[in-house]
This record gives C-alpha cells, structure tokens and sequence, in this order.
C-alpha cells in the first residue's frame, strides 16, 4: 500500500475493503516502517489516493517522528505542509 522514496510517501488503495479494513491495514504497515526507522528527522511528502481516516491516522504516527509532513493536493498542484516541530 506504501512506497517511500526520497522522502515521498506514495499510496495506492487495494480495492474490495471497507474504510475501516482500510485504515487498519495502513495502520499495520505505517507501524512497521516507523519501527525500521524509515522516517525518523525526515520531511515526509504523502502522495497518492487516501481516505479522510487515513490521512488523520498518518498524521499522527508521522508526528511522532518526522520532522514535519505534507499531503499532496491535485487541486492546488503543489504539497501542503500539514505538521511541522
């Protein structure tokens, strides 16, 4: 579900789940990357399809350990920054 790559977190949405399988599957998978350190002092660039529960839950994992992140918003073309220390 997540691809980081010079700090840009990108996401694709397995088809056939509800919201909450959703969220809980991202959950899962954001906490094994944070655990491997992938994130830690990091300006992190979320790109991609998510759900509203989604970005809320990577907010605040992500706060935890990134120095500041940013979702991408196709209607204004450009990253905008969400949570920064």
């Amino acid at each position: 579900m997540f691809v980081l790559k010079n700090e840009i977190l990108s996401m694709d949405l397995p088809q056939g789940h509800t919201m909450q399988e959703l969220n809980t599957l991202a959950k899962e998978e954001i906490s094994i990357m944070i655990a491997e350190g992938l994130f830690y002092g990091k300006d992190i660039k979320v790109n991609g399809r998510i759900t509203t529960a989604m970005a809320l839950m990577l907010g605040h994992e992500l706060a935890h350990v990134c120095r500041s992140v940013s979702i991408f918003d196709p209607k204004e073309g450009q990253y905008v920054l969400c949570i920064k220390h």
